[in-house]
C-alpha cells in the first residue's frame, strides 16, 4: 500500500511468479504451448520484463504440479505425454476418488445426494438445450469435486482431483473437447450416480474406474506425434482475470 496524491493505493498482491504460472498454464490450456514445447527462462523474463527469478520459481512449481517437466535436450518444457503415463495418472484419480466414495456412500448426508442430483438435472437440460462444451466441463467437475467431498481426508481430495485435472483442463484440454459427445458425458455421470444412489460399493468401484478407463483409451491416441511443436511467441503480457 501507498499513498498517491493524498489516496491511498493498493498493490496488487499476485507476486510476478504467480503471474507467469497463471500465463504458462493458459498457454498450454488454450494449446499455443503443446506437450514437448520449450520454455526458455530467459526468454519468458525478458518477455514478461521481469528477473530471473520469479519465472524460475513459476516453472519449479509448474513441474512440481505436473504441467511441465526437465528434458535433457529442451530444458523445461512442457510436459510429454504417453499413454502409460496418461493410464497411471487416471488410474490413481479412479482409485482414491472410488475409495472415498464407497467409503462415505452408506452414509451419505441428504445435502450432498440432492447436489449430485441437481448437477445430473442440469446436465441433462444442457444436452436438451445445446449447451456449450464449457458448460458440460464445469459441471462434471463439479460432480467430482462433490463425490470427493465425502471423504475427511484433505490429501486424498487433493490428490485424487490432481492427477486427472492436469491432464483433462491443461495438456490435453483442446483434444478433451472433441473426445465426447454431450449425450455420452451425461451418459458417463450418470451410472457413477446411480451406481451412489445403490449404495453397492463394487458397483461404485466399478463404475468409477470404467469411467476413467474409458478416457485413458480415448486421450492415449493423441500421444504418437514424435515431433513436439515449435515454442510460438507473442506480446508480453499477463492475463487479468
Amino acid at each position: 500500500m501507498r499513498i498517491v496524491g493524498g489516496h491511498v493505493q493498493q498493490f496488487n498482491k499476485t507476486t510476478y511468479s504467480e503471474k507467469v504460472a497463471h500465463l504458462i498454464m493458459q498457454r498450454i490450456r488454450s494449446g499455443r504451448l503443446r506437450p514437448g514445447d520449450s520454455i526458455g527462462e530467459a526468454a519468458m523474463a525478458d518477455e514478461c520484463g521481469i528477473s530471473r527469478a520469479p519465472v524460475r520459481e513459476a516453472l519449479h512449481h509448474l513441474e512440481a504440479e505436473g504441467l511441465l517437466m526437465s528434458h535433457p535436450k529442451r530444458g523445461k518444457c512442457v510436459t510429454i505425454l504417453t499413454p502409460e503415463s496418461i493410464r497411471a495418472n487416471y488410474e490413481l484419480s479412479a482409485i482414491l476418488e472410488s475409495e472415498a466414495a464407497v467409503t462415505a456412500a452408506e452414509n451419505m448426508p441428504p445435502k450432498v445426494q440432492e447436489r449430485l442430483t441437481f448437477l445430473m438435472e442440469q446436465m441433462r437440460e444442457a444436452v436438451a438445450s445445446g449447451g456449450s462444451y464449457e458448460e458440460h466441463a464445469e459441471l462434471g467437475t463439479q460432480f467430482h469435486e462433490t463425490i470427493l467431498s465425502l471423504s475427511d481426508n484433505a490429501l486424498l481430495r487433493s490428490l485424487a482431483s490432481r492427477f486427472s485435472r492436469v491432464i483433462s483442463k491443461y495438456l490435453l484440454y483442446q483434444e478433451w473437447r472433441t473426445i465426447y459427445t454431450p449425450e455420452e458425458l451425461f451418459d458417463r455421470h450418470n451410472r457413477i450416480y446411480e451406481a451412489l444412489c445403490a449404495r453397492d460399493p463394487e458397483r461404485i468401484r466399478k463404475a468409477i474406474r470404467a469411467h476413467y478407463a474409458e478416457s485413458v483409451e480415448r486421450l492415449a491416441c493423441f500421444c504418437d506425434q514424435k515431433t513436439p511443436s515449435r515454442r510460438r511467441k507473442g506480446d508480453a503480457h499477463f492475463p487479468t482475470e
